[in-house]
């Protein structure tokens, strides 16, 4: 098998575990086991546990800023921009849903695990808001808002989907994800519509 193979095969194995047994539970060789691999293989890779919990976490959180940054590219239009957030926010339900638990190690489990992570969190929320508040300011270029604190607005956006998305996926019913996707949309830009 191919080096990159490999490794990517150690990383699918190790959002299994840390999904299902959460980081402190998860042990090395629980992620070889579900890899199929040797211990020493892991070791290949990377130097400990805690590693490739980082990269699993920074990739999960880049996905997340990729997915906020596409509300802006080439919007032109009120109907663009909404069209755009809509498949945004889909999308990021999607992703929430598919690596539900990755999502709530991310954002519960990583808080307080060390510096290293508390700084990768602290920038990934700076770096959201500043997407957040981009998506704002061009809602209010394009007469949909009224002028607001773009930052501030931003991170009451990321709040409240945050909370929503993680809550509605740990209750034992059926999320439909177009319903959850049009009332945020509709809490979140009602009150910033331009009156």
């Amino acid at each position: 098998m191919l080096r990159d193979e490999r490794r990517a095969q150690l990383v699918a194995a190790a959002r299994e575990v840390f999904g299902e047994k959460g980081y402190h539970a998860a042990t090395v060789d629980d992620i070889t086991r579900s890899a199929g691999v040797a211990k020493g293989t892991f070791y290949l890779y990377f130097d400990e546990k805690r590693e490739i919990y980082y990269e699993l976490v920074r990739t999960f959180l880049q996905h997340v800023k990729d997915i906020g940054a596409s509300v802006a590219r080439e919007v032109h239009t009120a109907q663009e921009f909404y069209a755009r957030c809509e498949q945004a926010a889909g999308e990021l339900l999607r992703v929430f849903i598919e690596h539900y638990g990755l999502a709530r190690l991310a954002y519960r489990e990583s808080m307080s695990l060390d510096a290293e992570l508390e700084r990768m969190l602290r920038e990934f929320y700076r770096d959201l808001a500043r997407v957040e508040a981009d998506n704002i300011r061009l809602g209010i270029e394009l007469g949909l808002f009224r002028p607001v604190d773009p930052l501030v607005c931003a991170y009451a956006h990321i709040g409240m989907v945050e909370r929503a998305a993680l809550g509605l996926l740990a209750e034992k019913a059926p999320v439909d994800p177009k319903h959850v996707v049009r009332e945020l949309l509709s809490i979140g830009f009602e009150g910033l519509r331009k009156r």
